[in-house]
């Protein structure tokens, strides 16, 4: 990969190949394709022919077979000897009352000789007949009364009864062929010829029937024209049984075959298909049902063997595309080399140029596109020469500016990082972010907040005895203090005004435990300035008020902005700070029904609020202790 990228003949060369081996692939997939439609057409068109020549084979031979029974049955010795030969079968006892005990046994006993004697003629006769016709099997003759057999070429099956036979009852009228059907003695495949036998007279008096001999049969159906070494035909009868005379190796006939070809014959159906034959083969078959013989006649192939020529082909065309391919492959490079040659010396000159030998020149080899491109390059080089010359005292100004404009971005980046720490030191984060979006009148409602509003106790006094610096420390101490805790409970600080602190919860960002986190707050800032009374030796103490409800705040101001409250609640919270007691926290009932479960307070009763009437109030001493 890396040379394909970095080598222009190279690509070339993998570009052409590639390109005429996709093209040689192409054209023979498409032979492939092309000659195995043609081929399969060809196989159709064979399996066709076959599959009728062996149709009317088939037919033909079954006549002869129907032709040589009639003759037989027409023997002039065996319709001389019908009649005493079934006649002893038809005697029946004679009276003794009309006829004596020796004259009967005389009579049975001729009529026994003479059965003999017929017998004996008809088997001679037969014999010599069937010597020459070996796809005559079995061959027996049957009393036109009852069906029995009175003589068979197989001796096991005289004295039987066909009487419901099919052959048997055809047999009386007419010459008739029973088509395929499982022998009821054996269970193999059988096909019988019958026709009746007359006496001198003209009468039907028995029926010869004939099982042929199968082999024959399957001579005619297994004869090869001309498909290949797995070509294959078979019959196959309405049970889906394989008639065969050897069985294809099997000690039973097989049955329950079933492909497509099977199946669409039995169906009455006549085509050729590509399919899987009945051992899962894939061949192409042609397949017809026999009417006469009522069996389904499928001639097949290997489609592996009948497209093997097609494949050869498509092979053939590949290996000389590939041979003509490596052999023009010789010839392109030679020719890209030619090509490419005059690009490699500009991309060489190129690469000087690109390290900083602006003096280097294109050697311009050709008058073609690639000379025209050595040209305008040698051009472009010497206007470069031109351009270098000024260009490094505009870098320097350039740089010398760059620098300028940084070192001011970097000023005023520390200057906007001021003022963002002012406004956000002034308001908060949410409000102050509002005022730079351009927003400026900011007056927004909340229902639920708590204000905590804190003064310290004597500080007017203590101002008076300290110096300035040692109380503004103190002062700064105290309310970082504050500062630190609002933060950690999530509190908003409003103002303070001189030694007072004010602070609410649940604003500017709504909080469902507004009134916990004042309370929280209020006994830290009070535990607190105890701490700071005994660490710095002043008299130092602290009033608390705290009220719950709604307000409404907002931002004013023009150059100093200013964020505060409005309402009735800093009003109350306010004069409870004022009316309260030194070192308590005074909190209104409705702020105590919110911490009430939380909280330990101590009711101190009715208080004459300034503008308002009496209202009860509650002092908070600390947090509820559970007790497992």
């Amino acid at each position: 990969m890396k040379l394909l990228a970095k080598s222009l003949r190279t690509r070339l060369i993998s570009y052409f190949s590639l390109l005429s081996l996709a093209t040689v692939s192409t054209v023979g997939c498409l032979t492939f394709l092309g000659a195995r439609v043609v081929i399969k057409r060809l196989v159709f068109d064979r399996l066709r022919v076959s599959a009728q020549l062996k149709e009317q084979a088939l037919n033909l031979w079954v006549e002869n077979q129907k032709e040589a029974t009639i003759a037989i049955a027409q023997l002039s010795t065996l319709r001389e000897e019908i009649d005493a030969l079934i006649q002893n079968d038809r005697a029946q006892p004679t009276n003794e009352s009309n006829h004596p005990e020796s004259s009967g046994l005389n009579s049975g006993l001729l009529q026994s000789i003479a059965t003999e004697r017929a017998y004996e003629r008809v088997a001679r006769s037969l014999t010599s007949a069937l010597a020459s016709r070996p796809e005559l099997g079995e061959v027996y003759i049957l009393d036109k009364v009852g069906g029995r057999v009175v003589f068979s070429t197989n001796k096991d099956q005289e004295g039987d009864y066909r009487l419901k036979d099919t052959y048997f009852q055809e047999g009386l009228q007419q010459t008739y062929v029973q088509p395929v059907y499982p022998s009821p003695i054996n269970n193999r495949p059988t096909i019988t010829v019958a026709t009746p036998i007359v006496n001198p007279q003209d009468q039907v008096v028995a029926v010869m029937a004939v099982n042929l001999s199968l082999d024959q049969l399957e001579r005619i159906v297994r004869e090869s024209v001309s498909l290949g070494d797995s070509a294959a035909s078979y019959l196959v009868d309405r049970y889906n049984s394989l008639v065969s005379s050897d069985r294809l190796g099997q000690t039973e006939y097989p049955r329950g075959l079933h492909s497509l070809g099977i199946d669409s014959a039995l169906a009455g159906q006549t085509d050729g298909k590509l399919y899987p034959n009945y051992a899962g083969d894939p061949v192409i078959g042609y397949f017809l049902w026999l009417e006469t013989l009522e069996v389904a006649l499928l001639v097949e192939t290997n489609q592996t063997e009948a497209f093997r020529p097609a494949r050869y082909l498509a092979w053939g065309i590949f290996g000389i595309g590939t041979v003509s391919v490596l052999c023009v492959t010789g010839g392109v490079y030679w020719l890209s080399t030619q090509v490419v040659r005059p690009i490699v010396a500009i991309k060489d000159a190129a690469i000087q140029v690109a390290q900083g030998d602006l003096e280097q020149m294109a050697p311009v080899m050709t008058q073609d596109e690639v000379g025209i491109l050595a040209q305008a390059f040698n051009q472009m080089t010497q206007r470069l020469q031109e351009l270098y010359a000024g260009l490094e005292e505009k870098v320097l100004q350039l740089e010398t500016a760059e620098k300028s404009l940084r070192q001011s971005l970097k000023d005023l980046e520390i200057e906007q990082a001021r003022s963002e720490q002012l406004l956000l030191n002034t308001l908060p984060q949410s409000i102050a972010y509002r005022l730079k979006s351009g927003v400026r009148n900011i007056a927004d409602s909340y229902d639920n907040v708590t204000v905590l509003f804190a003064d310290l106790v004597m500080f007017t006094q203590l101002s008076e005895r300290l110096p300035p610096q040692a109380l503004v420390t103190l002062l700064n101490k105290i309310f970082s203090v504050f500062d630190q805790l609002s933060e950690q409970y999530n509190l908003e600080k409003i103002k303070t005004i001189g030694d007072a602190y004010m602070v609410v919860g649940g604003l500017p960002e709504p909080h469902p435990h507004h009134a916990q986190a004042i309370a929280a707050f209020a006994l830290d800032i009070l535990a607190t300035v105890n701490q700071l009374d005994m660490q710095f030796d002043e008299s130092l103490n602290i009033r608390i008020g705290i009220h719950s409800g709604s307000v409404v705040a907002g931002v004013i101001g023009i150059k100093k902005f200013t964020y505060d409250l409005w309402g009735d609640t800093v009003n109350l919270a306010a004069r409870m700070e004022s009316q309260g007691v030194a070192g308590r926290i005074q909190v209104t009932a409705e702020t105590y029904e919110l911490l009430r479960e939380q909280f330990v307070f101590e009711e101190r009763g009715t208080v004459e609020v300034k503008g308002k009437a009496p209202m009860k109030t509650y002092f908070l001493v600390g947090r509820q202790v559970n007790v497992d």
